[in-house]
């Protein structure tokens, strides 16, 4: 499966995002938040929980892991947790590090398959620790449990669930006298009035290392996976091609968008960040991406209001489907020098109350069910599809070539040096390759 992807305001910064290989863009390492005081906390590796648990996580939610970290700290003393905390391409990171040796012991890592970071892709390599008798592994429900899953074992815990679809600045649609788009005409109307008023409507970050692929995702959720749940075994026992199925309807809409002035100007130079930015700053109307830039939008823009909304495919609202998604899940280093106290960490992440708080970080809602939590009213929306049934897994190619050749290929798309057929046909021949 998929995953996280700057011309800033006057005193507008945005945090870079990494999420669902949906979301990396380059950036600086930062400081670490705690470090062993003593040789004999370096490392408990003798199977009992304690000395230091070392972490690497993405800068920009930190308000989602902080709290656990104070509460395993309190329950374990002694027990140090040694966070990077790093702004930019995290995902980049991580895997420099693990190819080099020197990954910490609990990471970030994305769900499912199909790409470099995919806890398939790791565990197949037995990057991984098994996490399979952990107690919360029962509790991740059904849908999702594949993702976090290689071989029928366990390899990361599942964090938060999130939509993929239109992010709007409501404030400024208001302020202009817009709205949220329920039909996919009313999707190119919005871009016109939008372009009328001197803003556009979807920063898409066509620069940035997995922002074109965040439209034609969207897009899918609706013509593809959604209406047709088993796409990827009707492709897989070659009872269709991805050139002859829906998917060339959403490239065509891709295109369609573009040609309409939809993205703005520099769409091809626009980075993630820059994205970001001009959505918190009200020169653009919406971004197409995860549901987790949600809370990033509102530190930088705190008196803007912000929600997210499935975006239309077609002229009918019924057919209209909310892709959902696990964010960044966590995960062990099979190598880890401190496994017992890695797991624990995990189990205690696991627990009611640091479920709902890391949910809270990502304004997104735990994959792991708790009646306790009570989503935000930006979420309602999406919390409304997953209970009836409207939403649509994104889609899980058997090897990350596939949705490599689609991001640059929307890209060709964009600049007029490729087509749709042409670009259908690559990924067919990289899905068979």
């Amino acid at each position: 499966m998929l995953q996280e992807p700057h011309t800033t305001g006057e005193t507008m910064k945005f945090p870079a995002k990494a999420t669902a290989g949906l979301f990396l863009a380059a950036g600086l390492s930062l400081t670490a938040c705690s470090t062993s005081s003593s040789p004999d906390a370096a490392s408990a590796s003798d199977g009992r929980v304690g000395g230091t648990l070392t972490v690497i996580y993405d800068a920009t939610f930190k308000s989602a892991l902080q709290p656990v970290i104070t509460g395993f700290e309190q329950k374990y003393p002694g027990t140090k947790v040694d966070v990077n905390y790093v702004g930019g391409d995290v995902g980049n990171l991580i895997s420099t590090q693990i190819q080099a040796g020197t990954a910490p012991d609990v990471f970030l890592t994305f769900p499912g398959g199909g790409n470099a970071m995919g806890v398939q892709t790791l565990a197949s390599q037995g990057r991984l620790l098994d996490l399979s008798g952990s107690p919360w592994v029962p509790q991740i429900p059904k849908l999702w449990r594949d993702n976090m899953q290689y071989q029928g074992k366990t390899y990361a815990y599942p964090g938060t669930l999130q939509g993929l679809g239109g992010i709007y600045n409501t404030s400024k649609l208001k302020e202009l006298g817009l709205a949220i788009p329920r039909t996919w005409s009313q999707v190119l109307q919005l871009c016109g009035s939008a372009k009328a008023k001197g803003v556009y409507a979807y920063a898409q970050a066509l620069n940035d290392a997995s922002g074109p692929q965040m439209l034609y995702l969207a897009l899918t959720g609706t013509l593809v996976y959604g209406p047709h749940p088993d796409f990827a075994k009707q492709l897989a026992g070659k009872e269709t091609t991805i050139p002859a199925s829906p998917w060339k309807a959403a490239l065509e809409k891709y295109k369609q968008m573009n040609d309409a002035g939809c993205f703005g100007e520099g769409a091809l130079g626009r980075s993630g960040p820059q994205a970001n930015n001009e959505v918190a700053a009200g020169k653009a109307l919406s971004v197409v991406s995860v549901g987790a830039v949600i809370a990033p939008l509102k530190q930088a823009a705190p008196k803007s209001e912000f929600t997210i909304a499935a975006l239309p495919a077609t002229d009918n609202p019924g057919d209209t489907y909310f892709d959902a998604l696990p964010g960044y899940t966590l995960s062990a280093n099979a190598n880890a020098k401190n496994p017992a106290t890695a797991k624990a960490f995990l189990d205690l992440l696991a627990q009611p109350q640091y479920i709902n708080q890391y949910a809270a970080g990502f304004a997104s809602v735990p994959v792991i069910p708790d009646a306790g939590f009570k989503p935000p009213a930006v979420l309602e929306e999406f919390n409304k599809a997953v209970a009836d049934g409207k939403i649509a897994l994104l889609a899980d190619w058997p090897n990350p070539r596939v949705n490599d050749v689609a991001q640059q290929g929307v890209q060709g798309i964009v600049l007029g040096k490729d087509t749709v057929d042409g670009v259908l046909k690559k990924m067919q021949e990289a899905y068979e390759g």
